[in-house]
């Protein structure tokens, strides 16, 4: 069965376990894998349930696999390309029916392997041995990448993260005269705005329009497809495919955004339980995630769960049910049904897919690294700054310094921190 919305852009073929599916040049290999129906990609490391995408964007283990011979690869951060093949790591036996299993069905109440016969002569270094072995992430690469000599280069203004509050800032650099430098692990940029449907797209042009003018005109670097790895000091790791550098900038501005929110119930970890952002990007890409669609928001959210109903519902290719209290969700290799509370009394809603729009917990990181204050909010640790400045070179802005997902705060941001670093600069 297709979960595609619309048909593939650039049609091509891949493999998963042997088995040809069809795919779009140029889509997250996750994406291809889901519009399949192959939605139970991964195994969890201990109990070897299924897991499946729940974040797109590298930040969960639910797309972990083989591909092209290289083990534990994020499959939603990877362009499908004709040919690609993908394998199922991790298990014993099939994809779907991964015999090691049997450890969750007799441990329901989990199990802690380091204690497991403890004391008992011979019993426990054989419990161990077989507990390192069954919670391997696959085999390793079948050849040796030749070792690479990291570069180092000197970097007029670094952006990390292409979201946007990271295009704001750049754009924002940029037009006073900066060269600026823009590293995104993703396979576009945009961040969460991928995530909207076209029409919701418009409202953030301002931001949008002078960072691909900045672009085109080469006063913009972007480097997709590229990870900071860490600060350390005035030294930024930087990782992409052409191996990783050492980069000093002028001046560090960190857009790292936030990590989906998530909820704690019972089977919130089964394949088809998802972020509403994750939803949303599959969807702007063609992809819709089942027929029976449940969104539940959770608290101030920045909207997603809304933007995908009305999206998926314009679509007419699945059927959208809205919640708010979520009790548990049901199946094993995805979604069945989702049980909600409405008004005290409990209800069950037959569904594929389960979609959480919670508030989404800053991604502050990075900006720890580079010497950030945090303080603990509900919602997670939240960069404190002065004026936007985290250190002696050091910025950070976005919704990691708790700034509304909204076109006019993110520009009236960009515009003051983006000023505040000009006079650092000129004093």
């Amino acid at each position: 069965m297709s979960f595609r919305a619309t048909p593939p852009g650039h049609p091509i073929r891949i493999t998963l376990d042997g088995r040809s599916l069809p795919a779009s040049k140029g889509e997250p290999a996750a994406a291809s894998l889901v519009a399949a129906g192959k939605l139970a990609i991964a195994r969890s490391t201990k109990f070897h349930r299924p897991r499946g995408p729940s974040c797109m964007r590298g930040a969960c283990d639910g797309c972990l696999a083989r591909v092209d011979g290289e083990p534990n690869v994020m499959t939603c951060m990877v362009p499908a390309h004709d040919g690609m093949t993908i394998d199922t790591q991790n298990t014993l036996g099939a994809r779907g029916i991964d015999l090691l299993r049997m450890t969750d069905w007799f441990f329901p109440q989990g199990i802690n392997h380091h204690e497991l016969f403890a004391g008992v002569p011979g019993a426990q270094g054989v419990m161990q041995a077989f507990a390192r072995r069954v919670a391997g992430l696959g085999r390793l690469p079948v050849s040796q990448a030749a070792p690479r000599r990291a570069a180092r280069r000197h970097v007029d203004a670094l952006v990390v993260g292409a979201g946007p509050a990271g295009m704001a800032m750049a754009a924002a650099l940029a037009e006073r005269g900066r060269s600026v430098e823009v590293v995104d692990d993703g396979l576009a940029p945009g961040g969460g705005l991928r995530a909207l449907g076209g029409g919701e797209r418009g409202a953030w042009k301002e931001v949008l329009a002078p960072f691909a003018e900045a672009r085109t005109s080469g006063r913009i670097l972007l480097r997709s497809s590229t990870v900071a790895g860490g600060v350390f000091g005035d030294d930024v790791l930087v990782a992409g495919l052409a191996g990783a550098e050492i980069c000093t900038a002028g001046d560090l501005v960190l857009a790292m955004g936030a990590h989906d929110g998530v909820a704690l119930f019972e089977g919130n970890d089964i394949p088809g339980v998802m972020s509403a952002r994750a939803a949303g990007m599959l969807l702007e890409g063609g992809v819709v995630v089942g027929e029976r669609v449940v969104v539940a928001t959770l608290g101030a959210t920045a909207g997603f769960g809304d933007a995908f109903a009305r999206a998926a519902e314009a679509s007419g290719r699945c059927e959208v049910v809205r919640a708010r209290d979520v009790v548990r969700a049901s199946g094993s290799a995805k979604v069945r049904a989702v049980v909600v509370n409405e008004g005290g009394k409990e209800r069950e809603i037959e569904a594929d897919a389960l979609l959480i729009d919670a508030p989404g917990a800053p991604a502050y990181e990075l900006s720890e690294q580079a010497g950030a204050r945090l303080e603990h909010e509900p919602r997670g640790f939240v960069v404190r700054t002065d004026g936007g400045r985290i250190g002696d070179r050091a910025w950070a802005v976005g919704e990691a310094v708790g700034t509304k997902l909204d076109p006019a705060a993110i520009l009236e941001e960009a515009a003051r921190v983006a000023e505040a670093i000009a006079r650092a600069q000129a004093g």
